[in-house]
């Protein structure tokens, strides 16, 4: 059976990833089982989604798959993904174990599956959604929160791996007020765009503010700490949360010195 060509968008900034990464990344793109359309985005620096919905739309292929600069594809990825997508009829495919949609959800939200981009692989006649502009955290989460629910989802096992580096995206780090900005835009359009994620919302929104929170506590500020982590008890009385803002009203109460 002849195999479909996938286009494969890479984006691509030399502000946050050498050249010598694209260059293996895109190795990793040609050395597949299948037919691929490779489409690099050059500039990327109006931001992540703005960069694959472009790919998106000069993609010439019905499956499209997404790829950054800095991680690697196992060399049967997209043949292994396709099958999948075959044998189950879903629009979309990511890594990992077998699921259903309520536990993607789950995983995608409030859980620990929290890296998926590279892993992505979409049927573009059952997905029409794009990645979100108006964020800068968290777009892919929702991007794969809005196929699965559209399409369905399917999982296959190790399929790529990351890559850390300096200058990455990833290792840029995040102000305190900024990022609650932006996970709050995010839980926003979470609870609007899908419904599978309704049930989670409390749990969402305490890990925020007990993130939050404990973020505040280890920069020593403790007045902000226990604003965010009464905050998370109140949401939900989670052990954790109790137990981190205990300890920040304690240390804002006596004179530790950390």
């Amino acid at each position: 059976m002849v195999s479909e060509t996938v286009s494969v968008v890479i984006p691509y900034s030399e502000r946050y990833t050498p050249e010598s990464m694209l260059e293996e990344a895109k190795r990793t793109v040609a050395d597949q089982t299948v037919p691929t359309e490779l489409v690099v985005v050059d500039d990327v620096d109006t931001g992540p989604a703005d960069a694959r919905n472009a790919g998106l739309e000069r993609a010439g292929e019905r499956y499209v798959a997404f790829l950054d600069a800095d991680d690697l594809w196992a060399t049967d990825k997209l043949e292994r993904q396709l099958d999948r997508m075959r044998e189950t009829g879903a629009g979309l495919c990511v890594q990992g174990p077998p699921t259903t949609l309520d536990d993607f959800v789950y995983d995608v939200f409030v859980g620990e599956l929290s890296e998926v981009t590279s892993a992505i692989l979409v049927d573009t006649e059952q997905v029409g959604v794009r990645f979100e502009t108006g964020l800068q955290r968290g777009e892919d989460l929702l991007y794969v929160l809005e196929a699965a629910t559209e399409g369905g989802v399917c999982c296959c096992p190790d399929l790529f791996s990351r890559r850390r580096h300096e200058g990455s995206m990833m290792a840029s780090g995040m102000a305190v007020d900024e990022y609650r900005e932006h996970a709050k835009r995010f839980g926003y359009l979470v609870s609007e765009r899908v419904p599978a994620a309704q049930p989670y919302l409390t749990v969402y929104y305490n890990q925020l503010y007990t993130d939050l929170g404990v973020a505040c506590h280890a920069a020593g500020d403790y007045d902000r700490a226990v604003t965010f982590l009464g905050r998370a008890v109140r949401i939900t009385p989670h052990p954790y949360s109790v137990a981190y803002l205990a300890r920040s009203v304690l240390f804002r109460a006596l004179p530790f010195s950390p």
